[in-house]
């Protein structure tokens, strides 16, 4: 199939497939990459560059270019937002919040790389049967990492992203941008990373379209900047996302202040481009470039509302019904935009194709020869299942109930204990196998030592009419264990968590705790003496007291884990591997605990995230995690106990397995930053994180050097 798409490709495009008889100097791919943009640019017509500013770029036949989709998306593995394709099938890792869990930039530089060798897979086999046009979901660039922060649990995307913490953020945003587009050919992109959301986006998803941020100075910069900002510098990441929002900045005068993301010179041009080095191509949110002009207002006319994108360096407009491609031309005419304007915007566009190699012949790429067989490979396989082992967090283990052993009687109880979607989250691709929690604990017990009752017809669990069902299997059991939590049927794009789902036709008032009758089904079984261990399935933190009352001796979180997220679990539940994972994120009491849910002020009281949170305590704390072994620290020193700017500190610290299994130990750097006038600053922050594994009796040191920006005290 690909070797019939190169010879297609050599005789359309007018070079041989040896590097001879080039029709044009863009062909020519001994020549500079800058130098064939430029002669390509050269040679188009405005209409045919204005084309090219749309994410569904149309062929230019004259020139043998080929048509090219650039909405694809790879979260967490490749989406398919086209539904199947055939009877291909690919790797579907756990959700980025519990990649974030893993505490391993490593692991998740490693999920890039796989993401981006079946992407590139899926994208050949696209280009091979349309004759080598590209259509959506089989591009060669995607739509993340999402770097954003989860500033609060209410957010319906917390599960998009790596957890509520800049550092963590920033290294595992770095990891997937490098695993994505870094391959064997320095000379070549394996595929286009994307930064999103810029620059600011966590919620309210109903308001999304037509919200404007209002934030500090210092709140962008110390808080929601600094994974933007790692992406883009450490990643060299190839595409930036301006979202929906527009940004007002409370405390300083900046151009276009208040303005939509797409349409913002101060956040796109001087933060990104000027301040940042960003010289990518800038791709808007679906849509975002119109939502601009309506709902929000911010232009009379799509004409207006086109240029006051591509003059902010809104390079491309994402969108089936768009706006640059209509109205972008008579803005020219209009002399709204210079013609040299949009002639950044495509170059930039045209040199990232090059740098993908979409304008070279597939023996001179080396990733257009990934193919079928790296779909599904056992290799991928085998880094998915220890991606959602890593993820696991042991949230309490009371008595060491677990792990279990293997010669018991369990009953297997909850909306979530069979059910496949939850395990894939949103943005999944198809998996060729999807193991459920259920199943994984079949097969380590067999099926004549299981009894399972969902007790909930589904994850809304609005009646308690199953639960007899539930409670007669857990009489015939020795352990109990509840899959309980939420899905993106409650959380997701354009769903937050500010809803209450009934429990017999009465409201559950607290709105992130678990919905409907979960935690009166809970309350069942826990009752009946017999030990229970819950496993949570959700996305940003559940509340409720039972996690901490006793109710049950052990949970564990385990997020949404992907395809092989239920052997995964039952491999922690019955002691083969041992959770190491940590929380990404705080897990609060309530909406007590928790600030306006439309303010992005960090320090409004009680605060925002463990590193501006002052209330009462909270359930489980940003980077809390049990293990089935123990470990002991000592010797912990530091270069210098004060830390002037850009000066660099050394950490070392060792660390002992003190107890019986090998286990890996998750090494967290804190700093607590002085108080300052004129603006609030964290109590405290992670600076540094490393993930070792040990076996018994094991000695290991842990060093961290940190170059900082500010003065700490230490």
């Amino acid at each position: 199939m690909l070797q019939k798409y190169l010879l297609f490709l050599c005789i359309v495009s007018g070079w041989t497939c040896h590097g001879q008889g080039f029709k044009y100097p863009f062909q020519n791919y001994e020549l500079p990459v800058d130098q064939r943009v430029e002669n390509l640019l050269s040679l188009m017509t405005q209409e045919e560059k204005i084309y090219q500013t749309w994410s569904m770029s149309p062929a230019i036949p004259r020139f043998g270019i080929k048509a090219y989709n650039w909405r694809s998306n790879c979260l967490h593995g490749w989406s398919s937002s086209v539904g199947t394709w055939g009877n291909l099938t690919w790797t579907v890792f756990p959700e980025p919040i519990g990649l974030g869990a893993t505490f391993n930039s490593d692991l998740i530089r490693l999920v890039g790389i796989a993401t981006a060798d079946e992407g590139r897979a899926l994208h050949n086999i696209g280009i091979a049967e349309r004759n080598g046009d590209s259509w959506e979901a089989q591009g060669i660039n995607c739509f993340a990492p999402n770097v954003n922060l989860l500033r609060d649990p209410r957010w319906g995307r917390g599960q998009e992203t790596f957890g509520e913490d800049p550092h963590l953020i920033s290294r595992m945003g770095v990891a997937y941008t490098r695993g994505l587009q870094e391959g064997d050919d320095p000379n070549y992109i394996k595929i286009a990373a994307c930064g999103k959301h810029y620059a600011l986006h966590s919620g309210p998803e109903s308001e999304r379209f037509y919200f404007t941020v209002n934030v500090t100075l210092h709140d962008i910069f110390d808080t929601y900047m600094p994974a933007m900002e790692a992406v883009i510098k450490e990643g060299k990441i190839a595409t930036m996302m301006p979202a929906y929002s527009g940004v007002r900045v409370t405390d300083a005068h900046v151009p276009t202040n208040g303005a939509p993301d797409p349409a913002n010179v101060y956040v796109l041009k001087e933060v990104a481009r000027e301040m940042y080095g960003f010289k990518g191509v800038h791709i808007s949110d679906n849509r975002a470039v119109e939502f601009v002009w309506n709902p929000h207002n911010y232009t009379q006319t799509k004409e207006e509302c086109a240029a006051v994108c591509i003059n902010a360096t809104c390079d491309m407009d994402l969108g089936y019904d768009a706006i640059y491609p209509d109205y972008l031309g008579k803005a020219i005419s209009q002399g709204m935009v210079q013609e040299k304007t949009l002639d950044e915007s495509v170059r930039r566009i045209m040199k990232l194709r090059f740098q993908l190699g979409d304008f070279d012949p597939l023996w001179k790429v080396p990733y257009q020869w990934l193919g079928e067989g790296v779909l599904n490979s056992p290799g991928n396989q085998m880094l998915n299942l220890r991606s959602a082992l890593e993820s696991i967090v042991l949230l309490r283990n009371e008595k060491n109930v677990l792990p279990l052993k293997k010669n018991i009687r369990v009953s297997v109880i909850g909306p979530n204990a069979n059910d496949t979607d939850v395990l894939l989250g949103n943005y999944p691709g198809v998996p060729a196998q999807i193991i459920t929690p259920l199943q994984g604990i079949i097969s380590k017990l067999g099926s004549s030592n299981v009894h399972f009752a969902s007790g909930c017809q589904d994850i809304f669990c609005n009646t308690s009419s199953q639960f007899s069902q539930a409670v007669s299997a857990a009489k015939n059991s020795e352990v109990a264990i509840l899959f309980l939590g939420i899905s993106d049927d409650i959380e997701d794009e354009g769903l937050d968590r500010v809803y209450s789902y009934p429990c017999d036709g009465v409201p559950t008032v607290p709105k992130l705790t678990l919905p409907g009758c979960q935690e009166r089904l809970l309350d069942e079984i826990s009752k009946l003496g017999i030990p229970t261990i819950v496993v949570l399935l959700n996305g940003a933190g559940i509340s409720g007291k039972w996690q901490v009352d006793g109710t049950v001796p052990a949970i564990l979180e385990a997020f949404y884990p992907g395809a092989l997220g239920g052997q995964a679990i039952a491999d922690v539940l019955f002691g083969d591997y041992t959770p190491g994972g940590k929380m990404p994120y705080t897990v609060f009491n309530g909406e007590e605990d928790l600030p306006n849910f439309t303010s992005y002020e960090m320090d409004l009281h009680p605060g925002r995230t463990y590193r501006y949170y002052r209330g009462s305590k909270v359930l489980f704390p940003f980077g809390y995690g049990l293990s089935y072994t123990r470990f002991q620290f000592s010797s912990v020193t530091a270069s210098r106990l004060v830390v002037e700017p850009c000066v660099q500190v050394e950490f070392k610290l060792n660390v002992s397995n003190v107890g019986r299994v090998e286990g890996d130990v998750v090494v967290q750097l804190y700093v607590v930053v002085p108080r300052q006038m004129g603006f609030p600053v964290p109590r405290i922050q992670l600076e540094g994180f490393k993930r070792i594994p040990t076996f018994p009796g094991e000695d290991v040191q842990a060093v961290d050097r940190q170059r900082k920006r500010r003065e700490m005290d230490l």
